[in-house]
């Protein structure tokens, strides 16, 4: 992928973030964890620069729920592979880097809609995750008050599923 700018680059981040998702959720469907782990870390370092990246023609809602989807599902491969202290740091870092969006005057509106459509997804599994890391629940809960907890595609199958018909620019 060349790392161009503007319009093509933006689309072409989501277009490999979306292959690696698939080729990750393939590779746990075919019980090749190390594999999906690999490929799931991938997805998650293109949701990291579709978030700092140029939007171009990627609405701000697809680059904030592909951030936030990676995150999710790396995390729940983690805690697939009995490290569940790893899986609520990759949810808490997932957090602090959305937070100073919030933050900051010059956020767009559509970006801070975006992210308060979307955090609440990642605030719930940090509490179902942080329940199995005692160490993690007290973060998870001083952070979580401003935000309902509901986590409604909780599986990456489904949460990749319902992904692709809301978020247009993913066609």
């Amino acid at each position: 992928m060349s790392h161009g700018t503007g319009k093509t680059w933006a689309a072409d981040l989501l277009s490999a973030w979306k292959q690696q998702t698939r080729t990750a959720l393939a590779a746990t469907l075919e019980h090749r964890h190390l594999s999906a782990l690999e490929h799931y870390r991938h997805a998650q370092q293109l949701g990291l620069q579709l978030l700092v990246a140029e939007p171009g023609d990627i609405a701000d809602d697809d680059r904030i729920a592909a951030f936030v989807v990676a995150h999710l599902n790396l995390a729940d491969a983690l805690a697939e592979a009995d490290r569940p202290g790893a899986a609520s740091e990759c949810l808490h870092e997932a957090q602090q880097a959305l937070m100073p969006f919030l933050q900051q005057d010059s956020t767009s509106q559509s970006m801070n809609l975006a992210i308060h459509r979307h955090l609440p997804q990642l605030l719930a599994a940090r509490a179902e995750h942080g329940a199995a890391d005692p160490h993690a629940v007290a973060g998870v809960c001083a952070s979580t008050s401003a935000f309902p907890l509901t986590h409604p595609a909780s599986d990456r199958q489904t949460r990749l599923a319902s992904f692709e018909p809301v978020h247009s620019s993913l066609h």
